[in-house]
């Protein structure tokens, strides 16, 4: 065998190191090792098996073939655990031991079968055989370089030297390419964030009129929309009464590429049978009696847009079989018309009821509920959205301070923050807003520090708790002073002070008029408790530093 000269090793190491210095790739990092090692050693062929990220097998990842690089090759990986250790490749690897076969095709100790049948299947006979293991800095065995067909060099020091640096630069190379993924991966992960971010802003901006979601439940429910916001889908729509269904609906139209068009809204529970098909699919005049007129279907109306169907669970049986026939085609024919038209509409239908039970009663129709459950979207009540409750409180509060003209909304309280926290809403969302409009009218517009929960407390006693002609109480802080049976001194008041009592209340502001009241209340309070500011505090259920600031601001003070 030929052997390189020690300039002509020198040279070879320099320029090796060179090109594995600057290498940030797998693949050309194993290419240049190999190359590399070809040239020092004046072999034909090569192969690099590096270790794979289970660790459990050596796998040919760079395959040199004369002058060739063969992506499609015989070899086959290394498989650790059962490997033979008669096997020369398998012997380099577990023993940390170099091989050299001088005469391949002789006798020479090793189970060289596979290695003839791959070569076989190469069209190659080679005379000699290296197998070196590649272990780096650490001690670990992190791949194999075997050479075929080769000069062996006789200075197995500089031949150390590189396996030595061929290691180090693949562990290098392996590192920053799964890095590199990580990398990537975080990068994909940060643009998502950025995304989900820029949809949070939106929903943030005073132009954003869709669902708050400050809970996971909610986050869960908008991230599933945000799939088909876009896409020519019909959603289908399930939750209890008051869960926000038709602010979901608007939120899907205006997020979608159909918000220039119409959103039009339908609850099929509110018109009569013989009146909803004329409403949905129109019809032509004098189709049956009093049709005086054409009249576009709410379908036709909406082309382009969207169709928002609320409690589809109660729709006619017959009209099912006819919004069935329209979802599958998207073509419809007015009553009494001989020609149909093709119509272009999202259809979000929304139900509370279990259309499933109502499939097995028999009173909706199994293949709508198929058409329709395509991409359902279950919304969960507000019990399970304890994170939603305040911010949707204040949302409210913002909503009806605005409507009365005012020029700040009023704060809660602590006391009255936990009551709507512990509350368990029944009526879901639209409970929690007649709640806080409700608890905005019976506040001194400044902040709300008692709030009413269901129907239940205004039935008891209204002629002694101060229920005005409507059935309204006027205010929870009077209740609570009856039931803390204060005594007969603290009596209702009337809300007009003027002598034309309900004629005042009509020309006096809210604020003046609710203000009035409530220093009403504050002085019977204080009379009954024999102006002992903090007795009274405690029975109006208000910090007594509160209680202070209101007999200021309505200049309450002994001589009253």
């Amino acid at each position: 065998m030929r052997s390189a000269s020690h300039n002509e090793l020198s040279n070879a190491l320099l320029a090796i190191s060179q090109s594995l210095s600057d290498r940030s790739q797998l693949a050309q990092t194993f290419e240049a090792v190999l190359t590399a090692a070809r040239q020092m050693t004046f072999s034909k062929h090569g192969i690099i098996y590096v270790l794979d990220q289970t660790g459990e097998a050596l796998i040919p990842s760079t395959v040199h073939h004369n002058e060739k690089v063969l992506t499609s090759h015989p070899w086959k990986p290394l498989a650790l655990d059962s490997a033979s250790e008669t096997d020369p490749f398998n012997f380099a690897v577990h023993n940390g031991e170099v091989v050299l076969l001088n005469d391949l095709y002789q006798y020479n100790g090793y189970d060289c079968e596979g290695i003839y049948q791959c070569e076989t299947i190469l069209g190659v006979k080679s005379t000699n055989l290296l197998a070196w293991p590649l272990i780096d800095c650490t001690g670990k065995t992190i791949g194999l370089l075997v050479l075929l067909d080769l000069n062996v060099i006789d200075n197995e020091t500089a031949l150390t030297e590189f396996c030595r640096m061929a290691a180090s630069s693949i562990r290098q190379a392996v590192w920053l390419e799964e890095y590199g993924q990580v990398i990537k991966n975080l990068t994909a992960d940060n643009q998502a964030l950025a995304r989900e971010n820029s949809q949070l802003k939106k929903r943030t901006t005073k132009r954003y009129q869709g669902p708050i979601a400050e809970s996971k439940a909610m986050t869960d429910v908008l991230q599933r929309l945000d799939r088909v916001l876009s896409l020519p889908v019909d959603v289908l729509l399930r939750g209890e009464t008051g869960s926000g269904k038709e602010v979901i609906a608007k939120y899907i139209h205006d997020n979608s590429n159909r918000a220039d068009k119409a959103l039009i809204v339908q609850n099929c529970a509110a018109i009569p049978e013989q009146l909803l098909e004329s409403e949905l699919f129109g019809h032509k005049k004098g189709s049956f009696t009093g049709a005086d007129r054409d009249k576009v279907g709410l379908f036709e109306a909406a082309n382009g847009g969207t169709l928002f169907l609320d409690e589809i669970g109660d729709m006619p049986l017959l009209l099912q079989a006819k919004l069935l026939r329209v979802l599958q085609e998207r073509k419809l024919r007015p009553i009494g018309a001989n020609k149909e038209i093709d119509i272009d509409v999202r259809v979000i239908a929304a139900t509370h009821c279990n259309l499933t039970q109502k499939i097995k009663d028999g009173s909706f129709r199994a293949d709508l509920f198929y058409r329709l459950n395509v991409f359902p979207i279950t919304l969960p009540p507000l019990r399970e959205r304890e994170d939603d409750i305040l911010p949707l409180a204040e949302h409210f509060i913002s909503q009806s301070a605005l409507s009365l003209g005012l020029s700040q909304a009023p704060g809660f309280t602590a006391k009255v923050r936990k009551e709507l926290l512990d509350y368990p809403y029944p009526g879901n969302v639209r409970e929690l807003k007649n709640i806080v409009e409700r608890s905005l009218l019976l506040s001194d517009l400044e902040v709300i520090s008692a709030i009413e929960f269901g129907d239940s407390e205004f039935l008891n006693d209204s002629t002694n708790n101060g229920f005005s002609t409507d059935g309204i109480q006027s205010t929870t802080t009077h209740q609570e002073l009856h039931n803390a049976s204060i005594g007969d001194t603290v009596q209702t008041k009337s809300i007009a002070t003027g002598k034309n009592g309900a004629n005042d209340i009509k020309n006096a502001g809210l604020k003046e008029t609710v203000g009035q009241y409530e220093k009403n209340v504050i002085l019977d309070c204080l009379t009954a408790c024999n102006w002992h500011t903090k007795k009274a505090a405690e029975q109006l259920s208000l910090p007594l530093s509160t209680l202070n600031h209101k007999m200021r601001k309505y200049e309450i003070n002994a001589v009253d």
